[in-house]
């Protein structure tokens, strides 16, 4: 059975529910929401340090990692040894106090700023690169892992595959191969419920403003962006992109037991509920409602439409990792689209 590795919050219910089903997890990983380590999600209230530590011992048992996965810093962070001092700080206290295993990144340039200012303080850390380094083929793997050697940082003990290798079997077994030929005890997870389109060409982009916004270099327009130009525009117009989203179901992991070590969920700032629903989804390998209610990005159209999980095709991922990706020319998910996803229409309040 693969092993999940999932968010870490501090909601009252939710370190006891993960502690429960400690013996499922690869790993948890968590933000600070704090400034001097941004992650790649909008700053929201800094974390209760207290709460996060109390929590965290609870699975002290499981590997945790903290996210510094912001795309890019302010430029000044990179020379200035205020900010780096800042982040050290933290970094440190977080290593007297809980078990943390390393960092998730997505920024080469500043895990080399740290590691040149602070060797002696990262060397009891992996850097683990984040899943948006999009880690498509062994060789970008590879060339990540060059980059690590490069610092004091430890090199990582897992790896996230690029979802998009999700939706192409024959792809994603070559690279496992050779990735685990040359680094045989690195653990190799895939993203399960991101709900971001397929190859999205917004991403890029979408990642750096929200770092722009964190940094406080720009306001904050990054959902308007998506909903006016972007990605929430194209899957409300064309509902058949999210069924072409590489998500895996729960029911289709048993199809990469074998293949990778563990899954990969996400919805860190959807709340306790949210978590506890898609880890159970999970869990069972089943779940018998709107599909949309296990994904992250996605989700936000949840109360718009429904995809009725349990009566997607039996051969639906079959299609959908042996197809030519062509989605305009195939047409095979905008016919499902159109038999199986359902709007939701708004309530008219009477007055």
């Amino acid at each position: 059975m693969l092993c999940l590795d999932v968010p870490f919050v501090t909601g009252g219910e939710y370190p006891p529910f993960l502690a429960k089903h400690g013996n499922a997890l690869c790993s948890v990983y968590f933000s600070l929401h704090h400034p001097a380590m941004a992650d790649a999600r909008q700053l929201m209230d800094t974390q209760d340090f207290t709460a996060m530590i109390s929590g965290l011992s609870t699975l002290s048992d499981t590997p945790q990692y903290v996210l510094m996965n912001a795309r890019l810093h302010a430029p000044d962070k990179y020379f200035t040894a205020k900010n780096l001092d800042s982040t050290v700080r933290l970094l440190s206290e977080l290593i007297d106090k809980t078990d943390i295993s390393g960092l998730i990144f997505s920024d080469a340039y500043y895990i080399q700023a740290l590691s040149d200012a602070y060797p002696e303080v990262v060397k009891n850390l992996e850097a683990v690169p984040s899943v948006n380094a999009l880690l498509d083929s062994a060789d970008r793997a590879f060339a990540m892992l060059d980059m690590i050697a490069t610092t004091e940082f430890k090199p990582p003990s897992k790896l996230v595959l690029d979802r998009a290798l999700n939706r192409d079997m024959k792809r994603l077994e070559k690279t496992v191969q050779r990735i685990r030929t040359a680094h045989p005890t690195i653990k190799l997870n895939l993203i399960a419920n991101e709900g971001c389109l397929f190859e999205c060409p917004y991403k890029p982009t979408h990642d750096a403003h929200i770092a722009l916004v964190n940094e406080g270099l720009c306001g904050e327009r990054t959902f308007a962006m998506n909903r006016d130009f972007g990605c929430i525009r194209r899957l409300l117009s064309d509902p058949a992109a999210m069924l072409t989203s590489p998500f895996i179901r729960p029911e289709d992991t048993t199809y990469y037991e074998g293949l990778v070590d563990g899954i990969k969920l996400c919805g860190r700032n959807r709340g306790v509920d949210f978590l506890k629903q898609a880890i159970t989804a999970y869990l069972h390998k089943e779940y018998d409602g709107n599909l949309l209610d296990l994904m992250d990005a996605m989700g936000d159209l949840a109360d718009q439409r429904i995809i009725p999980n349990a009566k997607l095709p039996d051969d639906f991922l079959k299609r959908v990792t042996t197809c030519s990706k062509d989605c305009r020319s195939c047409g095979w998910c905008a016919d499902l689209s159109d038999d199986l996803i359902s709007r939701i229409d708004p309530e008219l309040t009477t007055l």
